[in-house]
């Protein structure tokens, strides 16, 4: 009871706290009810499509969907930041802090929280500096996740992953040190990271280290460049024979960006969560519309290479390369909105943080391997006086795949469903479709097909803070694949009904 009435007292207290100090910044509650394939019962697809249901996740999105944030848009989950920041007792150097945690509510009820880049800051302005100038030192001392390189969160790089997912549970720390003037700004930077090294059976230490910059060339034109080089540890399977074989990453991103009337943003998951009133920002807050034309087309580009084992010489490793160039155009008229995107990876990209694949391997010796190519294009219209925005999007996509001389997965005794020459579709990471042998009636090697998608949308604000979003949308698959057994019980790979009706309702919070 002692405890009860404790958090009683606390909660009012907080209350009647001062909220800029230290609260929940950008909160959003999502209640669904959505089907992703109205055409399938449980139980008749591969990934499953239950029929109709309170709640929704990536299942029930599409290849174009979310291309600047980790997120589905699904998910109910808050940002708890604590921020402080104060004049040194030193002429021009402020100090800074910020404890960012992500609040993030499970199917089950259970809650996650975890590390959102927390930070501490030293920014030393010198006398007759702009008030957004200055030398900054960052140091992130659990997650250095939001230090990245690339600008579109799709094809962006260097966060916690770059080190393999064995490196995320130890943490990734990092620092960063900013120079900002005016219409430039400078940064370098490193993180390390604690992986198990197969070979001495313990932890090691493993190091990266990044640096960019970017030049405001115009008042509409900004130009902005980066690289990075990552230790990610050594092969596991070579180590386990005793083998020391260094994997090792590196490359370069860059960026243009034209604008006029809008300023030039990035990824929401760049950003570092804080609550200074001076320079506090919604991310989840309504589109504004003050009228008149504005317009930004951003082209990037990466190129990155990783040492993986070579299948074809056992204990060397040879350079793999990747690139991935994404272009994104948005447009605002009055009440109108257009937005084309377009987005090319390599599937050495795609599986670059794992890496490889299989892990930590390179493709062997006539492997053919195709990229992953989509394009999508669509507008909403804004009716002020219903506060409501119906609007469309349609979009093309080239899925990534590959096809081996011989079989790569199900290990060195692949079962029969996976032997033999076959076609294998990466819809993203690790995340794939084994084709039949052959298709149609002449028996022709089977082929990644292209995707059709086309969404009808709507968003109607009830409030300030919740709104009803609807969204309809078909998809032409022809590369879905199930296992069924053939005439003599051995499962092999079949192809799905390619035609898939599905539809997302939300209500959502935002505060």
């Amino acid at each position: 009871m002692r405890t009860l009435r404790t958090l009683a007292l606390t909660g009012l207290m907080t209350l009647s706290a001062p909220a800029w100090a230290g609260d929940f910044v950008d909160t959003r509650l999502s209640f669904a009810f959505a089907d992703d394939n109205v055409f399938a019962n449980a139980g008749e697809t591969t990934p499953n499509s239950p029929t109709a249901r309170f709640g929704g996740g990536l299942q029930n999105t599409q290849f174009y969907d979310n291309f600047n944030t980790r997120f589905s848009g699904f998910e109910t989950l808050s940002n708890i930041v604590l921020y402080k920041r104060m004049p040194a007792f030193f002429e021009g150097l402020t100090t800074e802090a910020a404890l960012t945690i992500l609040v993030l509510e499970n199917p089950s009820g259970d809650i996650s929280l975890r590390d959102n880049s927390s930070y501490i800051r030293l920014n030393y302005r010198p006398q007759g500096w702009g008030e957004n100038e200055g030398l900054s030192l960052t140091g992130f001392p659990v997650s250095a996740d939001r230090f990245r390189l690339g600008y579109a969160y799709r094809i962006s790089w260097g966060g916690s992953g770059v080190f393999t997912t064995r490196a995320t549970q130890a943490g990734v720390p990092g620092a960063k040190l900013q120079l900002t003037r005016d219409r430039w700004y400078a940064y370098a930077g490193a993180k390390t990271a604690l992986v198990f090294n197969d070979l001495i059976k313990e932890q090691e230490s493993l190091y990266g280290f990044l640096a960019g910059a970017g030049w405001d060339v115009l008042e509409t034109l900004r130009l902005e460049a980066g690289g990075g080089y990552f230790q990610k540890g050594i092969v596991p399977g070579l180590a386990a024979q005793s083998v020391r074989a260094p994997v090792n990453s590196a490359g370069v991103s860059a960026q243009g960006v034209y604008h006029v009337g809008v300023p030039v943003g990035t990824s929401i998951d760049f950003r570092l969560y804080k609550n200074d009133p001076d320079v506090y920002q919604r991310f989840f807050a309504p589109e504004q519309y003050p009228g008149g034309l504005s317009y930004s087309v951003s082209l990037e580009g990466s190129y990155l290479v990783q040492t993986l084992s070579d299948p074809d010489v056992f204990g060397r490793t040879v350079p793999q390369a990747a690139t991935a160039v994404a272009l994104q155009a948005r447009a605002k008229w009055n009440y109108w909105r257009f937005h084309l995107l377009g987005l090319y990876r390599s599937l050495s990209f795609i599986q670059f943080e794992v890496p490889g694949l299989p892990p930590f391997s390179e493709f062997p010796k006539g492997t053919e391997v195709s990229p992953e190519m989509f394009l999508a294009a669509g507008a909403d219209y804004n009716i002020p006086a219903l506060h409501f925005t119906p609007g469309f999007i349609i979009g093309v996509q080239q899925p990534s795949s590959f096809r081996s001389p011989e079989p790569l997965l199900g290990g060195n005794i692949p079962p029969q469903g996976f032997t033999g020459t076959r076609t294998v579709v990466v819809r993203d990471v690790s995340t794939l479709s084994i084709l039949p042998t052959t298709c149609g009636s002449n028996n022709a090697i089977c082929l990644a097909e292209p995707i059709l998608s086309a969404k009808g949308t709507f968003r109607w604000d009830l409030s300030e803070s919740v709104a009803t979003v609807g969204e309809v949308y078909y998809t032409y698959d022809p590369n879905r694949t199930t296992f069924r057994d053939d005439a003599v019980g051995i499962a092999q790979p079949s192809f799905q009904e390619p035609h898939a009706l599905g539809f997302n309702l939300l209500l959502q919070a935002r505060f």
